[in-house]
């Protein structure tokens, strides 16, 4: 076991109202994982809490204390996105959005609504028709900038998150991203209008697989995730809003 370092998830960051958003937490994980890789959640993430990263072997385990929190292993992207929706076809399935987990009217980070202006991400997906699709449109804000007109990579991967919630089966229930693995092609530009895409592949019991995608307006493959989710008892969705 070999330190790295730590990383913290600060409080802005959540998902749920008390633990980080899974996208947001992986991405910043990433960012020492050089390599295409995996990232597990394995328990709630602490906000406002440093978490100490050590290499074991081939992998990068953050922990609380003795608790594994987020585990990076080598892997990579799946799945082969499909043609996304167009501009129009995305606005129009935002319209009407769908919540999931900690959808609604949340905090979360990455699709709550209770956020003002540059301080979420304000990713809210409606259905496309009847499939197990869902799509919106999402302008970055200039907050989220690298420094160079474009998105910081942790900020991808959390707007990778939690569309693929809006793509599963049963959208009243609640779900927590498990696992993400996210490839990023091409720089997601600030201030330009992103196609959101994401879809259902398959469900296994309690987990449920799915895809997302960020688009350039024409088309053009920017970032894509494999997420795996897994569908919380009533108990366990209880204790997180507790």
């Amino acid at each position: 076991m070999q330190p790295v370092g730590d990383i913290t998830i600060a409080s802005a960051f959540n998902g749920p109202p008390s633990s980080g958003n899974g996208g947001y937490a992986a991405g910043v994980l990433s960012r020492l994982f050089e390599t295409p890789h995996t990232v597990r959640i394995s328990a709630p993430i602490p906000l406002d809490t440093p978490l100490a990263v050590t290499r074991q072997k081939d992998k990068l385990v953050a922990a609380s204390g003795e608790t594994p929190i987020l585990t990076a292993r080598p892997g990579g992207v799946t799945l082969t996105p499909p043609a996304p929706p167009s501009l129009e076809a995305a606005l129009k399935a935002a319209e009407t959005p769908t919540y999931f987990g900690a959808g609604g009217a949340s905090t979360c980070f990455v699709c709550g609504r209770n956020r003002k202006e540059g301080d979420g991400l304000h990713i809210h997906c409606g259905r496309l028709g009847d499939k197990l699709e869902a799509a919106t449109v999402w302008t970055p804000h200039v907050n989220f900038d690298d420094g160079t007109e474009h998105v910081r990579p942790e900020y991808v991967w959390a707007a990778l998150d939690c569309p693929g919630g809006f793509a599963l089966p049963e959208i009243e229930t609640t779900y927590l991203l498990g696992e993400m693995s996210a490839a990023q092609h091409k720089p997601v530009p600030v201030g330009q209008p992103v196609i959101v895409h994401a879809w259902h592949e398959w469900t296994k019991g309690r987990k449920h697989f799915a895809g997302t995608s960020l688009h350039a307006a024409d088309g053009t493959l920017l970032a894509q995730a494999d997420t795996l989710w897994i569908e919380l008892t009533p108990e366990q969705a209880g204790r997180l809003v507790s």
